[in-house]
């Protein structure tokens, strides 16, 4: 037998009562089609990334088990005429769910905090270690003290020609004398 995912979205009116009978009917189903629920996770109530029948909120739950294609012809009919499930999703389970559930615990357990990734804001120089950088001798080590990103190399720039004196009129500092 293969093993499945079923994540569903319930209608949010319910309580939590009947909330427990929905998951409950699906886990029957699969056990009456000769499947074998292994694991099961409720989300609880979420909110929809855009409405669904009118709805902006549902119960989301995840199954895994292992079934046939029977098991997955009537969940499938089971969630197209049952009113609370808003929708659902059924795929192949990929790995191993008991070594990827037992592992997902470890790590879990084991987890060290992750650091956090913010960039380092520099202290002000003194006065003295910008003296002493800006000597002949640690040029080298004030470029890689402030700098710590590099520089991009400037651009060659190509001379043009000097323009010639028919398009820019020269100007004269002194007044034109016209003759009367």
């Amino acid at each position: 037998m293969r093993i499945y995912e079923s994540t569903f979205i319930l209608s949010p009116q319910a309580d939590d009562v009947a909330f427990d009978q929905q998951i409950k009917a699906v886990i029957d189903l699969i056990e009456r089609n000769d499947g074998k629920t292994i694991q099961e996770d409720r989300w609880g109530i979420r909110r929809l990334a855009y409405p669904i029948k009118k709805f902006t909120q549902g119960y989301y739950t995840r199954l895994v088990f292992e079934g046939n294609n029977k098991v997955l012809s009537e969940l499938e009919r089971f969630y197209k005429l049952e009113e609370p499930y808003i929708r659902y999703l059924t795929v192949l389970f990929e790995s191993d769910p008991k070594e990827r559930i037992l592992g997902d615990a470890v790590q879990s357990s084991d987890a060290t905090p992750v650091p956090n990734r913010t960039e380092k804001i520099e202290e002000p120089v003194s006065a003295s270690e910008t003296s002493e950088s800006s000597r002949p001798g640690n040029a080298e080590s004030a470029a890689e003290e402030t700098s710590p990103i590099p520089v991009a190399e400037e651009a060659k720039t190509e001379e043009l020609p000097a323009e010639t004196a028919e398009s820019e009129p020269e100007s004269n500092d002194e007044p034109e004398k016209t003759e009367e």
